[in-house]
């Protein structure tokens, strides 16, 4: 089976994975590495192809969700687990931007005049 083909399923499947490596971390309290050998030979238990760094960054890109879970991955150590704190603190840190508030866009719609030449 090729990851594209199943790019969405693969996606949860992972994230389930991590969330319960995840558990691991936090009674430690501290991030847990995974070597690509653990990754992958957990990966072809589910029935998936191998993963590698470019594919794991493009699902990162892709999955907000994905990106939550993983504090970081590169070619040697493998994948590094977000603890539960560390996520909470992520999505405290996470910027909003405030658009333009509806009475504002109202005052401005209600004052449009077109310009007619």
């Amino acid at each position: 089976m090729r990851l594209f083909e199943v790019e969405d399923r693969f996606t949860n499947d992972l994230i389930l994975v991590l969330r319960n490596l995840e558990g691991r971390s936090d009674s430690k309290r501290e991030t847990q590495a995974l070597p690509w050998a653990a990754v992958n030979n957990m990966l072809t238990k589910l029935g998936y192809s191998e993963l590698d760094t470019g594919s794991l960054a493009k699902l990162v890109k892709q999955s907000p969700a994905l990106n939550l879970e993983i504090k970081n991955f590169d070619d040697e150590t493998g994948i590094i687990l977000n603890t539960k704190v560390e996520k909470e603190k992520a999505k405290t840190r996470t910027p909003t931007t405030a658009g333009p508030s509806v009475d504002t866009m109202a005052h401005q719609a209600a004052n449009y005049k077109p310009q007619l030449s």
